[in-house]
Order: C-alpha cells, then structure tokens, then sequence
C-alpha cells in the first residue's frame, strides 16, 4: 500500500470482496484509461468489489457489473470509502 493523503492507496486487486472502494489514479496509457473511462471507471468513481482475486476480478459500478483482468486491476489504485 502507498501512503497518500487521507489514508492508505493500493492496487484494485488488493481488496477482498465487499469493499467499498474509490478509484484515486489509474496507472497505464492513453488507451487503457479511454478504455477504463469508457466502462464507467475514472478517478473519483465509487466501486464494489464483487469478487477479489487472485484472478479476475468482478466490481459493481453503479448498476453495471464489469470483469476486469488480474494486471488490470493492478494498475487501478484505489482508497477504502465509508
């Protein structure tokens, strides 16, 4: 986990089904954060984890479910929410 203001940051793929969490930085080029904006994830957005992994992972954004691939959601930092 990397320290930042306001509490600890970590990877997506981190956190364990059940969390709450909100996207803080997506790591990567232009075309995978398009592509990560595209599906509803961008900095700020609030997501559910559905299934952690190791493996693919499956979160709740809003009221679609999207699957995302173990490297993806590594370069997905995210903050636990209240």
């Amino acid at each position: 986990m990397v320290e930042k203001k306001g509490g600890a940051v970590a990877p997506l793929a981190q956190f364990q089904k059940g969390s709450l969490v909100t996207i803080e930085e997506i790591q990567g080029g232009c075309q995978f954060v398009y592509r990560l904006q595209a599906l509803g994830l961008s900095r700020g957005k609030k997501i559910e984890v559905l299934k952690g992994g190791p493996g693919p992972l499956l979160v709740k954004v809003g009221n679609c479910r999207i699957g995302l691939g173990y490297k993806q959601a590594m370069k997905i930092l995210c903050r636990l929410s209240s």
